[in-house]
Order: structure tokens, then C-alpha cells, then sequence
């Protein structure tokens, strides 16, 4: 589980601590896995988009343009 980062853990004593991992995160996991999975991504990533719906859309392009303000693309 941690390997596939489901759970993270922190040293406790002699031990470990396990917590699950936050779900936002496991989920944008998963997504990244099926992408990588596929060799169209620009079919999958067209697919996913025009699923949304339009509150999600502009979410995910408001999202898009903050990453490339920060230089993250």
C-alpha cells in the first residue's frame, strides 16, 4: 500500500504510523496511472474533458492557467 501510495507513515518510536493517504491525491494517482497506461493520451485526455461538466471545466482551466502562472507546465 505504501509503495502504490495508498498510506503514508511516520516513525513512532520504534515503529510506524500508518495514515491512509488524502483521497484527492490517491485519485489524481489513479488518474495518472490510467493516462500513462494508454498510448493515445490525447484521446483519453479528450474524452475525460468532454465529460465534464461545465462548472468542472472551468475549474480545470482556471487550474491550468494558475499552474502555467507558476511556471509548472
Amino acid at each position: 500500500l505504501l509503495d502504490k501510495g495508498e498510506v503514508s507513515r511516520e516513525r513512532a518510536g520504534r515503529s510506524f504510523a500508518w495514515t491512509p493517504a488524502d483521497r484527492a491525491g490517491l485519485a489524481a494517482r489513479r488518474m495518472r496511472g490510467v493516462l500513462d497506461a494508454e498510448s493515445d493520451r490525447e484521446a483519453v485526455l479528450a474524452s475525460f474533458v468532454t465529460g465534464l461538466d461545465p462548472a468542472d471545466e472551468r475549474l480545470l482551466r482556471d487550474l491550468l492557467t494558475q499552474a502555467r502562472a507558476r511556471g509548472e507546465d
